[in-house]
């Protein structure tokens, strides 16, 4: 048999990449927009959306809402001058865009993160379409099969452009070289990076400096006119954004003095033990990567692993997660880490099991399509049987069929049921904003502090803790005794409520993105008493009963 020509190789060798990079984007796609709007905004999510429509509303971050409401998260601890001014920016602003030109819904909130997810995917592919073969279909698995990847661009939230621009950043960082035009480029979108997520723009810097340090100095030499075209913006740009929105300025900025060094020693290795349960990677591979690394002179996995090593300690240093309150590490904050784990752990499969193309189809099987190698190393059982699966066909099982959740069913009674401007106090509190968002029109109660703040004042007696009764209560779950023992406490015997629906849902949100906090049907093995949603509307006080009097012919009203 005649060979076949290198060149007629090459020619079909390109077609068969570009037919997986156009698939593997069509996949995604639908993974990332899949049934987006369904579910109600969770809590989080609410806390964006709602910024956006002040933002929609003022062209600022404002926390005043329609309806007489306002966005008092937490009490108002991210608020100056009834304007958000913790986190950054950018998020909100793409809300309130995306209401702009379409409905005020969960799917229109979601959308531009989305687009964001799916920018991300493309760039990937942009970045691996020269790799050899077969690079580009073990890093395309890699992709599909990291659920958490997926959901974390389906959120309201900064994760789909954090991810976004760090991978943007890498690329130019890795690829192009150090001209004052590139580096503009690259300014620009660390610029955009620190107006969505602080955290993650130190996290990323702290990286690209151990990285220009240790192996870059002596390649990548920009200039003094290159340093000024990639800081001189930053110093600027990111000066008015900090300005502005300042943690440090609000009460919120309290809690970095609540850990101590050896607690944020401890957050370190709650990160990867959690990234591993949250399967961001598979921890064991990546310990892999850094052995073959080593040990075959493979600079490029060694970088990557310390890489994301420096990325973990930097969020470390500075999350505003307070441990002794905590039982896991918030991984939300280390979602850009994700595409750079799948990259380290299709490199090294490829390393090792290139030529053995069936181990390697297994290996891939094992590491993107199973959660096999997570979990196992923290638990002193080991893999429980029952936590095994594929979360990749645990998400495609969730998509046909959605499970069932609380804010969904709760919203819509609040539309069917309870007039405009009647005021509702919800626990435990952050139920209350994805309510707000999806059933706006009734007032939500009880979001401040009495005494008040100085710059909360002016706030009407509805909005703070026990100062007027409001006309209905709302509490989900376990938080019905809290609401009963506070009533009580609270001894006002002209304020009575009765029971007027109890909507028959598990009560906590178990879609978030966290596998750890997530499931992918619905929860209905549950205590129908104490865990559903239970709802009560204030009646009259029953009338005092008329004393008895001895029978004189007169009527009550006649007596004297």
């Amino acid at each position: 048999m005649a060979a076949i020509p290198e060149k007629r190789q090459d020619t079909a060798l390109r077609s068969k990449k570009r037919i997986l990079l156009i698939a593997t984007f069509l996949i995604m796609a639908g993974l990332i927009f899949a049934r987006l709007g369904h579910y109600a905004l969770w809590d989080d999510e609410s806390d964006t959306a709602l910024t956006g429509k002040g933002v929609q509303r003022t062209g600022d971050t404002s926390i005043l809402l329609d309806h007489g409401n306002i966005l008092a998260y937490r009490g108002g601890i991210s608020v100056t001058g009834f304007r958000g001014r913790t986190m950054p920016p950018l998020p909100a602003y793409l809300a309130a865009a995306s209401f702009t030109l379409f409905d005020v819904d969960a799917f229109s909130a979601r959308l531009p993160f989305a687009l964001f997810g799916l920018g991300t995917v493309a760039l990937i592919l942009l970045w691996i379409r020269r790799e050899p073969w077969p690079v580009p279909l073990v890093l395309a698995a890699g992709l599909v099969g990291n659920v958490s990847l997926i959901l974390f661009f389906r959120q309201c939230r900064y994760y789909g452009p954090t991810i976004f621009f760090s991978v943007a950043i890498l690329f130019i960082y890795w690829r192009w070289k150090p001209t004052p035009r590139n580096l503009l480029v690259l300014s620009g979108l660390s610029f955009l990076l620190f107006a969505s997520q602080y955290l993650d723009y130190i996290a990323l810097y702290l990286c690209l400096g151990v990285d220009y340090l240790v192996w870059r100095r002596r390649e990548w030499k920009p200039g003094w006119l290159g340093w000024l075209c990639l800081f001189g913006p930053q110093i600027v740009l990111n000066g008015v954004i900090g300005s502005i929105w300042n943690p440090f300025r609000t009460h919120i900025g309290n809690y970095e003095s609540f850990n101590t060094l050896g607690d944020r020693l401890v957050l370190y290795f709650w990160y990867w033990r959690d990234m591993d349960r949250c399967e961001f990677l598979a921890l064991p591979v990546i310990l892999l990567a850094l052995g073959v690394g080593l040990a075959q002179r493979r600079t490029w996995l060694v970088r990557g692993v310390v890489a994301l090593a420096v990325y973990v300690a930097g969020v470390s240093l500075v999350s505003p997660q307070i441990i002794r309150q905590a039982l896991e590490g918030e991984v939300r904050y280390l979602t850009p880490v994700i595409p750079l784990a799948i990259a380290l752990e299709a490199g090294v499969l490829c390393v090792l099991l290139e030529r053995r193309k069936g181990l390697l189809i297994v290996a891939v099987l094992v590491v993107f399509g199973t959660n096999l190698l997570n979990y196992w190393p923290f638990l002193p059982s080991g893999l429980r049987p029952w936590e095994l699966r594929s979360t990749l066909l645990s998400y495609l099982g969730e998509l046909s069929l959605p499970q069932t959740e609380p804010y969904t069913p709760t919203a819509q009674w609040i539309n069917d049921n309870v007039p405009e401007g009647k005021s509702i106090w919800v626990l435990p509190y952050p139920a209350a904003y994805p309510l707000m968002f999806h059933a706006p029109k009734a007032r939500y109660a009880w979001q401040l502090e009495w005494p008040p703040r100085p710059d909360f004042a002016s706030r009407p007696p509805i909005d703070f803790i026990g100062q007027e009764p409001p006309d209905y209560l709302i509490a989900f779950g376990p938080s019905l005794e809290d609401m009963a023992r506070f009533l009580q406490a609270w001894n006002r015997p002209d304020v009575h409520y009765q029971p007027v629906k109890t909507i028959d849902v598990y009560w906590l949100d178990k879609y978030r993105p966290e596998l750890y906090w997530r499931n992918f049907q619905s929860t209905t093995d549950f205590n129908h008493d104490t865990e559903a949603i239970y709802i009560f509307q204030r009646v009259a006080p029953p009338p005092a009963a008329v004393p008895a009097t001895p029978s004189t012919g007169e009527t009550p009203a006649t007596q004297k």
